[in-house]
């Protein structure tokens, strides 16, 4: 079995952290989105994982050259932007015949991965989707049955004209098979949503998968991001392995902190990180590489590789200057 994870976009709504990583490189208590999925993959039986990559794809290939993953994973760099139907299209090579699990680099779930394929291979469409109920995504039009009838303005339109169909959220990670993509020109962008309908008017719609109690979060802006952080530490011990939970303070064995350093709340600090005298962070976030200076206060801040901190921040995001 084999798998893609998809971290060709820009990130936009996570800027400024996005223009110093992709967000597939965004660490939940110091462990990169990446990491978190290929050892969930790996664990779940699968073989060998293909990325697609253009925004900072260097740093991607220089993750996987660096890794110690169990598995395989080749980067597949787009020359341009090939939205999710492009950048399937393009690595179609990688999985021959067999059907493809692909995931959105921007969230994290305790999804059943492997019960997810097996749901796929055992009934007859060409594409199986996990969905949930989750009211701020609930726009995907599902049967009584099962069947995906639509996405977006179509799927409230659908819901609307009958209690046969209910909205539901698309999870981000959904089987498909190869040959629904065998006529799509190759190398160029197009929007997968356009496959999926004409799947549903042929008679073959995208089948709809549950996970009972599904835990489900998307990454998508800075605010998502620092809640998930603090959610995640105040979560059960190994409550989503392998990202450490349950930990309120997280410091990386290669940082220093002066001794009369004080941390409160929820405080991730990450590997190669300096932190001076008579500071006080409070639900922070550090990347790696951050200098904080002595008499240094920071509240709700998330700051990003390499940069040095001075004075007192705020509910700041802070990157490192320009020399």
């Amino acid at each position: 079995m084999k798998a893609m994870i998809l971290a060709a976009g820009l990130g936009t709504r996570l800027r400024p952290l996005t223009e110093v990583r992709p967000k597939v490189l965004v660490p939940l208590n110091g462990l990169p989105i990446l990491d978190f999925w290929i050892w969930r993959l790996h664990a779940s039986g699968y073989e060998a994982v293909v990325v697609n990559a253009y925004h900072l794809s260097e740093q991607l290939h220089r993750a996987v050259q660096e890794s110690s993953w169990p598995i395989p994973v080749e980067v597949r760099v787009e020359k341009q932007l090939l939205g999710t139907g492009g950048g399937i299209r393009n690595v179609l090579d990688f999985f021959g015949e067999e059907p493809l699990t692909v995931i959105n680099g921007d969230v994290i779930s305790d999804a059943d991965l492997k019960k997810l394929r097996e749901t796929h291979e055992s009934g007859e469409s060409s594409v199986t989707f996990l969905m949930h109920d989750c009211p701020p995504f609930n726009n995907v039009a599902v049967s009584l049955h099962g069947a995906v009838m639509g996405f977006g303005q179509k799927a409230k339109e659908r819901s609307s004209l009958g209690a046969d169909v209910t909205l539901e959220a698309f999870s981000g990670i959904h089987v498909v098979n190869p040959s629904c993509f065998r006529r799509a020109p190759s190398g160029q962008p197009f929007d997968i949503l356009n496959l999926y309908d004409e799947l549903i008017l042929k008679g073959d719609p995208p089948r709809a998968c549950y996970q009972k109690g599904l835990w489900w979060r998307e990454m998508g802006t800075i605010e998502t991001y620092g809640a998930l952080c603090r959610e995640l530490s105040s979560k059960h011990l190994e409550f989503l392995k392998p990202i450490e939970t349950g930990a309120r303070i997280v410091v990386h064995p290669q940082s220093r902190l002066a001794r009369d350093a004080v941390l409160k709340g929820c405080v991730t600090v990450g590997r190669g990180c300096s932190v001076g005298r008579r500071v006080t962070m409070k639900d922070t976030i550090l990347w790696n590489d951050v200098q904080v200076d002595d008499d240094c206060h920071l509240q709700g801040c998330i700051v990003a590789d390499g940069a040095r901190v001075t004075g007192n921040h705020v509910r700041e995001v802070i990157v490192r200057t320009s020399p």
